[in-house]
């Protein structure tokens, strides 16, 4: 598995975008390896897509290890699956959880009962790490995603607090048919990895401007993937990768009156860039 994944690595680093996606589609897809790979409950969902788009939040949750015992015993790719788990962009993914909880802990001892916006939140596993949700600290927490299904599982797994499913695409937040206000704190963890600039950036300036003052965005994008040879490989999982450059563009649309700050850092394993922006 190493070398399969760092020779997929080179070959996709060293070949055009063109190259790249033919070796994908017409070589990658039709390999005897495939069927061998797809064993792996994680890298099967990935490519059938079941929900009908690309790391939905299902997949996602075989990162935070929530359906390890559900598919140990039935899938001989149970060895595969756990090399993937290990991985360090699956450890970046884990990393991420945990830091949005602490970063809805953070608001929630900074504002008496906050209004808090998750913006594609798939089934908001951060939540049920955070202690103020538990402890019923938030004022209201819109939990805002296009899946049904995973707005279900957010119902399922938080009855009776503050959580407020609201099923809606980003379109929607983008032409003002989805309209949230006042926010102390706004986030989107998964979802920029698959927008392009122009919309990344509307779609900044538009949360920026939801913010109470003194509320905080934070975004979330991967900067690199050393499984990315892998992912779009066998799985046909495509990001947008940004680096700090690219992040930093997608504030050119706010009022720089209105910003207060601007803070960014990588996770520890350098994989994932946050933004954090602070409303004046």
């Amino acid at each position: 598995m190493l070398l399969l994944h760092h020779g997929l690595f080179h070959m996709r680093n060293q070949w055009n975008r063109k190259e790249w996606r033919r070796f994908c589609l017409e070589v990658a897809r039709v390999h005897p390896l495939r069927e061998l790979l797809h064993q792996c409950p994680f890298t099967r969902h990935g490519y059938e897509r079941p929900r009908g788009y690309a790391g939905d939040a299902a997949l996602i949750d075989y990162l935070y290890a929530e359906r390890i015992e559900e598919e140990l015993h039935l899938h001989p790719g149970t060895n595969i699956y756990r090399f993937m788990y290990q991985q360090p962009s699956p450890r970046s993914v884990r990393e991420r959880r945990v830091l949005l909880a602490q970063e809805i802990d953070k608001v929630a001892s900074q504002v008496h009962m906050p209004r808090i916006l998750s913006v594609a939140c798939g089934h908001l596993r951060e939540s049920e790490l955070a202690r103020s949700v538990k402890e019923h600290h938030i004022g209201e927490f819109i939990a805002f995603d296009q899946d049904p299904m995973s707005l279900a599982e957010v119902s399922r797994q938080h009855p009776e607090n503050a959580i407020r499913p609201v099923c809606g695409s980003v379109r929607a937040l983008l032409t003002g048919r989805a309209l949230f206000g006042h926010l102390d704190l706004a986030y989107s963890a998964g979802l920029y990895d698959y927008l392009s600039d122009n919309t990344a950036r509307r779609l900044t300036q538009i949360l920026f401007n939801m913010l109470n003052p003194g509320g905080r965005l934070l975004v979330a994008n991967f900067a690199t993937c050393p499984e990315a040879g892998y992912l779009e490989a066998f799985m046909d999982w495509w990001l947008i990768y940004r680096d700090e450059d690219q992040m930093q563009a997608l504030t050119l649309d706010i009022d720089p009156l209105q910003l207060a700050s601007t803070n960014m850092f990588r996770d520890t394993e350098k994989n994932v860039i946050y933004l954090e922006l602070t409303r004046r």
